[in-house]
């Protein structure tokens, strides 16, 4: 039932190590390219969208663009329902800050020192050690970034994961058998109620995406929480009442059985909520 996610540093062979591990598990490997297939399915605008939001710091335009919160959302709704499937091993995204609330999920870390992910780069792509050196630094700088806007989190926060490793000091094979030694106390972890939680996280994404990918009633400040028994939308909303009714349409479509409650404050007098 165990659910593993894989942040990474380039250079350090961790797209390998998780498929590794996912085959060694008979568990499904979650890639970015599958997840952006799954994004790409809600319009043909979202492949080029995609190809220039994804893994770098946004730029000042970019975290005010409509664009860019909605890819946010899309990312995080993907994570959530393959999540759901349990058994996958879930590569970069941002799973480990997704998930950090369900005991089940197995948080890793793979990094190295800057000479040993160099070496591998010039191997790669046949180039020398300063190419080498360019390519990492900026590829940490707009990774880093990235999490930091997307997750509000420092990217180099050991506290965000359950084991880092360090793939220039270990041999491949020690670090698969290092990550699914810690799958059967995972497993363990697994609990209906636990499970419940992580339903109610892939239902409030569920409904932020549906919102906020409709850019006629997008709310920048949106937050969509489950709260045990309703479904609890905050923001601050500039919408006009008709907006708003399609808003609240929407989110009571994508929320099923699930009750909708409103919290948006739309600067109504004395603070009234709708």
């Amino acid at each position: 039932m165990a659910i593993v996610t894989i942040s990474r540093k380039s250079g350090t062979g961790a797209k390998d190590i998780a498929k590794a591990v996912a085959n060694r598990l008979g568990y499904e490997f979650v890639s970015k390219d599958s997840i952006f297939k799954e994004i790409e399915e809600h319009g043909k605008k979202w492949p080029d969208w995609v190809a220039r939001l994804d893994d770098h710091a946004p730029t000042l335009w970019e975290q005010y663009d409509k664009s860019h919160a909605a890819y946010l959302a899309l990312v995080e709704l993907c994570v959530y329902r393959n999540a759901l499937r349990n058994n996958v091993v879930i590569l970069g995204r941002g799973g480990n800050y997704l998930l950090e609330t369900i005991p089940y999920s197995l948080r890793v870390r793979i990094t190295a020192s800057v000479e040993d992910r160099g070496r591998v780069l010039c191997g790669r792509f046949g180039i020398d050690e300063a190419a080498a050196r360019n390519i990492l630094k900026r590829s940490d700088h707009e990774r880093s970034g990235y999490i930091n806007k997307a997750y509000h989190r420092q990217w180099e926060n050991p506290d965000d994961y359950d084991m880092t490793l360090n793939s220039g000091r270990m041999g491949f094979d020690e670090l698969v058998a290092l990550i699914v030694s810690e799958i059967p106390a995972k497993d363990g972890r697994f609990t209906p109620e636990a499970e419940e939680r992580l339903r109610r996280l892939e239902l409030a994404s569920r409904v932020k995406a549906e919102i906020v990918t409709r850019f006629s009633m997008f709310i920048r400040t949106l937050e969509v929480h489950h709260d045990g028994s309703v479904l609890v939308l905050r923001g601050v909303c500039l919408l006009t009442k008709e907006k708003m009714q399609d808003l609240m349409e929407t989110a009571t479509g994508s929320a099923g059985s699930v009750k909708i409650r409103s919290e948006l404050y739309t600067g109504a007098p004395d603070g009234e909520e709708t």
